[in-house]
């Protein structure tokens, strides 16, 4: 009780407690460190943003899932808030500060009374233990808690490892099963022979981190039992299909068809397998399913902050869920999201393929440079 009190008074006192962090002085983790002695709870987040107690999935004190059906079915008829997006110039390989901005933009907006949101991706531990770090912001405009949001938040990227991963454990059982069974074998387990081209599968292996010596390797060589022995490899979760598909899906519906259309590899006509014809579709939706429901945190100064979907720009999307965007356009009056990398490739992206899926259109843009540019 006293913890909780403390909190309570250090939250109350706010604009005190902000003056005590020095970004010249302290480096960005210290100052999340101190800051987040004074985070609102987040059921007193949900209660100011205008969400109901059975909107909020709670993911400790400080985090909780979003329903966001459930939401924008309550929130169908009320007009959407202004919509903003923040990108940038190409950036340098430590980023150029999109996400300093977008935090810097909600906290400003903040101060002037409005009620503001903010969307922005999950960081990938391929960065956030490389040089890069992770991606919350930094100095007075972050996003908190820190660690959670650093080291894997609600295991959204988790879920879309392991879906992804159950299509290739899906295909590697079929080629091995094609490769030492007869058809007549195959139409005893009810398998109709795909006759997959070894040479001509489009996916590989996936880990949310940078693991060089693992981006071509060769599997199965073991016995015939083990596998089939083919080349292979590992790419970064956050590149996965299924994490694009997080990003741009609209509805569950939506959601289940895209899962059935990812093509894993082509037959040796040249016709495609998708992951439907593998049949592995509908598990690979349901582990899915625990990272469908947008992220909440907030700002250092307490604003919302929608955290959903991770792609890479360079190599996927690169942008927050449309869900997560949807969901805050409903509740806030502004909303600030971002586009990952720079405008040649996130805010490109942005517009010709998240804008298109979603039907939503930005009332405003806004470019990082860096300075003397």
């Amino acid at each position: 009780m006293k913890v909780l009190r403390g909190n309570i008074l250090a939250v109350n006192d706010r604009e005190f407690h902000l003056k005590e962090l020095d970004p010249v002085l302290m480096k960005d983790w210290e100052i999340a460190e101190k800051a987040e002695d004074f985070l609102k709870p987040v059921k007193v987040l949900a209660m100011e943003l205008g969400l109901t107690e059975d909107e909020i999935i709670p993911h400790g004190k400080y985090i909780a899932k979003v329903d966001f059906a459930g939401v924008l079915a309550r929130l169908k008829d009320r007009p959407n808030g202004k919509y903003i997006d923040v990108t940038a110039i190409t950036p340098t390989p430590l980023g150029e500060g999109k996400s300093t901005t977008t935090m810097g933009l909600v906290q400003g907006l903040g101060k002037l009374g409005k009620k503001v949101t903010g969307a922005i991706r999950q960081p990938s531990s391929g960065p956030t233990f490389n040089i890069k770090g992770s991606a919350a912001g930094g100095g007075l405009s972050q996003c908190l808690p820190l660690s959670p949001f650093s080291l894997g938040l609600t295991g959204d990227i988790d879920a879309v490892t392991n879906s992804h991963n159950l299509a290739m454990v899906a295909l590697q059982a079929r080629l091995q099963h094609e490769a030492n069974n007869t058809d007549e074998f195959l139409s005893s387990r009810h398998l109709t022979r795909l006759d997959i081209d070894p040479s001509r599968v489009e996916m590989k292996w996936a880990m949310d981190f940078c693991a060089q010596s693992l981006r071509e390797i060769i599997m199965g060589i073991g016995s015939k039992t083990d596998g089939y022995r083919m080349p292979s490899g590992f790419g970064i979760s956050v590149s996965s299909e299924v994490m694009a598909i997080l990003s741009v899906f609209t509805s569950l519906s939506d959601l289940r068809e895209r899962m059935g259309k990812i093509i894993v590899a082509y037959r040796k006509n040249d016709e495609p397998v998708t992951t439907a014809d593998l049949e592995v579709d509908g598990a690979m939706t349901a582990l899915l399913l625990r990272a469908v429901n947008p992220n909440l945190l907030q700002t250092i100064e307490g604003q919302p902050v929608f955290v959903h979907a991770g792609p890479f720009a360079n190599i996927a999307i690169g942008q927050s869920s449309i869900v997560a965007d949807r969901l805050a356009l409903k509740l806030a009056d502004y909303h600030v999201t971002e586009s990952g990398f720079g405008a040649d490739i996130g805010f490109e992206k942005f517009w010709n393929i998240k804008c298109r899926l979603s039907g939503l259109k930005p009332d405003c843009a806004v470019i990082v440079v860096q300075q003397g540019l």
